[in-house]
C-alpha cells in the first residue's frame, strides 16, 4: 500500500483519538454529572466509533491477513487507547477513571469492529458492478 493510501486509511481514526483526548481533557468543575446509564452509553457509542475506525485502517493496511486477526489488533487497540484515556482522566480536574467506563469502552471496541468486520465480508459476497468499456 502506498503512503498515501496509509495515510487515507489511518487518518480517519488519528483524528478520532485525538478528538477523544481533547474531550477528555475538558475539566467539569460544576455539580452537575450525566447519569451513570447515559455516561456508560455516551462510552459505549464513543469508543464503538472509534473501534469502527480503527477496524477500517487495520483492513485497509492488512488486507491479506486472516480477518480474525486484523479485527483483534483493531479491538486491542482500541481498548489501550481507553485504558489510557480513563488514565488521562484521573489528572483532569473534575475527572476520574473508572473501571465501568472501560467496560463500556471495550463493548463499544468490539460492537465497532464487528460492525466493519461484516461489512468487510459483505462487500466481499456481492456482485461486483458490471465494468464499462471506459474503465
Amino acid at each position: 500500500m502506498s503512503a498515501r493510501g496509509l495515510a487515507r486509511a489511518w487518518a480517519p481514526a488519528l483524528f478520532y483519538m485525538g478528538l477523544i483526548w481533547t474531550v477528555s481533557s475538558l475539566s467539569f468543575d460544576g455539580p452537575i454529572r450525566p447519569p451513570p446509564i447515559h455516561d456508560k452509553l455516551v462510552h459505549f457509542i464513543e469508543y464503538g466509533v472509534l473501534g469502527f475506525l480503527l477496524a477500517h485502517a487495520c483492513f485497509r493496511t492488512w488486507p491479506r491477513h486472516h480477518p480474525l486477526r486484523t479485527a483483534t489488533l483493531a479491538v486491542v487497540a482500541t481498548v489501550l487507547w481507553g485504558w489510557l484515556d480513563e488514565i488521562h482522566q484521573a489528572f483532569v480536574p473534575g475527572r476520574s477513571a473508572e473501571a465501568l467506563d472501560l467496560v463500556a469502552d471495550s463493548a463499544g471496541a468490539i460492537a465497532g469492529t464487528a460492525a466493519r468486520a461484516a461489512l468487510a465480508r459483505l462487500s466481499r459476497t456481492l456482485p461486483s458492478p458490471p465494468r464499462t468499456a471506459e474503465e
